[in-house]
């Protein structure tokens, strides 16, 4: 293997790791951002998403509660590709309910009060999992059009699946970036995050756009927890092990800013991949590490003036 494809096979490692960050970073920031919701829970709606997925599109010998009641192995066996369209359409709908049940209560709570109880939500949801589907992990049997390399010519052979999942990621980058910007729904959620009481008094009804961009992040949180599922595989502890590099992701691009979760992701992807090469065991720290500095020399995040959306 020659040295320009080392590096690149490197490189999209290290972006596929980003993108699973950044899609679920995503959701957290804009809703952060917009609502002022510290929303941990937000890491059980990519575990939801991993597990639905499974279900969609498999058959699956799955342990825990489901094994001693004679339902396992269960699934619907619809393929990959079907997951990958209906997870995110589930997880949106789940996104509503949890706005209206737990989010919309604590609105007006401390952040601290929203951080510990929403904490304790995704705490549930993943011991709930392991009851119901077992402790043992999970992996995606990926199709044809999804495994084995793709030649780049010139270069070499990449992973054909890491470069689906770079894509896709950069789709629902662009389908946020324009929902913001050119739809009414997303100029509304703008307007709503910098003056909420005077955008209502020009007869904007703001909490439908809040809830649509509270679904909006989950989905994206269900499509992440499909594709970090095919590359890391599917256990219980996903949810929490994700969440907290993903609020991290947050706070070091600057809440509620595109560019910087973008930015933020990049980082930690390109950090982690690097330090699993060169020392695996202190990948997911070198996360926390990077955040250090980064807030050291800039403590309101990489892009802190950002507006909602930009």
């Amino acid at each position: 293997m020659s040295l320009l494809e080392s590096a690149v096979q490197f490189v999209f490692i290290a972006l596929s790791v980003a993108s699973v960050y950044l899609l679920v970073a995503l959701g957290l920031s804009i809703v952060f951002g917009s609502l002022q919701f510290i929303n941990m829970a937000h890491g059980a709606l990519y575990l939801i998403g991993a597990y639905v997925g499974l279900l969609v599109g498999y058959e699956i010998e799955f342990g825990g509660l489901l094994a001693s009641y004679g339902l396992s192995p269960l699934g619907i066996e619809l393929g990959f590709l079907a997951a990958l369209v209906v997870t995110p359409v589930v997880v949106f709908g789940l996104g509503v309910v949890m706005e209206r049940l737990l989010a919309d209560p604590l609105y007006d709570r401390s952040l601290l009060d929203q951080l510990l109880v929403t904490f304790g939500i995704l705490l549930i949801f993943q011991e709930g999992f392991n009851l119901v589907f077992g402790r043992t992990g999970f992996n995606y049997p990926r199709p044809g059009w999804a495994s084995g390399p793709v030649l780049i010519p010139g270069v070499g052979a990449v992973s054909r699946w890491r470069a689906y999942v770079v894509f896709l990621t950069l789709v629902f980058l662009g389908i946020i970036i324009a929902f913001y910007k050119y739809t009414d729904y997303g100029l509304a959620v703008r307007a709503g995050t910098e003056d909420t009481e005077m955008t209502e008094l020009l007869g904007i009804r703001i909490g439908r756009p809040f809830l649509l961009i509270f679904a909006i992040g989950a989905s994206y949180a269900g499509l992440a927890g499909i594709l970090g599922g095919s590359l890391f595989g599917v256990n219980a502890g996903m949810g929490f092990a994700n969440i907290i590099p993903a609020l991290v992701i947050v706070i070091m691009g600057g809440v509620g800013s595109i560019k910087g979760t973008t930015v933020g992701a990049l980082l930690a992807g390109f950090v982690f991949a690097t330090v699993t090469q060169l020392w695996p065991s202190m990948a997911t720290a070198s996360i926390y590490a990077l955040a250090i500095v980064i807030l050291t020399v800039r403590p309101s995040g990489i892009y802190p003036t950002g507006e909602i959306g930009q």
